[in-house]
């Protein structure tokens, strides 16, 4: 990378700190956030199987320099977000439905970047799966040991993606074994994972003498149902 590519990465938003962008490590710790006592690129959460990875391989295949790419942390219930993002490794996504092939998470698709940009992740890094593994000085092992031999930047320019996502806007995703808890409205509760999701972004319920606002709220930590009375 040149010192202006250096300068604006990684371009995708999360929570991680960046060390030396010409380090060939990246660490994901899932659902915790703590250091390790080694040098690396960046380290950083991930916390839902479909957002959180999408920023996690956009911030990893903007910089050639990272070759591995360590897993570690505790897997994050319902969202599996460690077994979808070691799937996605493994098997890649459907290029039809976009899912990751074979993810347990409860909605691992990866709808807001290119495949090619997932075949880049599979190809630049070398996949260490340390999922819960949470003593950082085991972790910090598994850094030293990788930079015992040389490592060269992987061949291809930085693949960089300007980070937006759409999944507000998409089609929601019903699942056979959904309750739903507004069923006029498509809001449904998912038993397996306590997730509410649905097409709406906000409804309002006549209630008299006032209204209550319901509306769905969606980030990194999930999806939320949060009412409001107005007047």
């Amino acid at each position: 990378m040149n010192d202006d590519n250096i300068q604006k990465w990684p371009p995708a938003p999360g929570d991680y700190e960046v060390g030396d962008p010409t380090h060939p490590v990246a660490i994901c710790t899932l659902g915790r956030k703590f250091d390790v006592p080694a040098e690396r690129a960046i380290i950083g959460t991930c916390k839902t199987e479909n957002i959180g990875i999408e920023r996690v391989l956009i911030n990893v295949i903007s910089n050639p320099n990272i070759r591995y790419f360590i897993l570690a942390g505790p897997e994050i219930p319902g969202h599996r977000t460690g077994s979808s993002l070691s799937a996605l490794y493994r098997n890649g996504i459907d290029p039809n439905t976009r899912k990751i092939i074979d993810a347990e998470g409860a909605i691992p698709y990866i709808e807001n970047i290119p495949i090619e940009a997932v075949e880049r992740f599979r190809n630049q890094v070398e996949f260490i799966d340390m999922m819960n593994v949470t003593d950082p000085e085991k972790i910090a092992e598994s850094v030293n040991a990788v930079l015992k031999q040389p490592v060269e930047p992987y061949p291809e320019e930085p693949f960089w993606i300007e980070f937006t996502h759409e999944s507000r806007s998409a089609a929601p995703r019903v699942h056979s074994g959904d309750i739903f808890v507004l069923p006029e409205f498509g809001v449904a509760l998912d038993p397996s994972t306590s997730e509410l999701g649905g097409g709406a972004l906000s409804v309002v319920i006549s209630l008299p003498p006032n209204h209550v606002i319901i509306e769905i709220q969606s980030d990194e930590s999930g999806t939320i149902l949060l009412g409001k009375e107005v007047q």
